[in-house]
């Protein structure tokens, strides 16, 4: 599993979003010093995920739709379509070549290790760490 540079870019985003309220995506980009082309990009899918909105014209800008409390890091990974797997045994349907007829004691271990990270994605809401 690897933090993106994406999922820190976004995890930045929120941030910007849950202390300051409804910005542009310039402001986003200069408070969090980002580009403001992955500020778009990423803003626009946070959007299509339905956790932010954003309002047009002078006074408009991104807000959250969705509450810091009631998300967690857990959920962002799968609002970029990066599921945080430690391993590529960690796969839904994957076969391991080595043992295909259940696995080995590695994916096994891998896969409890895999439990635990799960969990503690799911442990603290973005408020939280924001």
């Amino acid at each position: 599993m690897l933090i993106t540079r994406e999922m820190d870019y976004t995890l930045r985003i929120l941030r910007a979003l849950h202390q300051n309220g409804m910005l542009s995506a310039a402001a986003v980009a200069r408070l969090e010093h980002m580009q403001k082309a992955i500020t778009l990009k990423l803003l626009n899918r946070l959007l299509a995920a339905g956790i932010v909105e954003s309002r047009r014209g002078a006074s408009g800008g991104y807000f959250l739709k969705r509450r810091c409390e009631d998300m967690c890091v857990y959920d962002l990974f799968q609002v970029l379509g990066e599921p945080p797997l430690i391993n590529r045994c960690q796969r839904e349907g994957y076969t391991c070549e080595n043992f295909p007829q259940g696995g080995c004691g590695i994916c096994r271990e891998l896969c409890r290790i895999q439990r635990t990270l799960d969990q503690e994605l799911r442990r603290t809401p973005l408020s939280d760490i924001f």
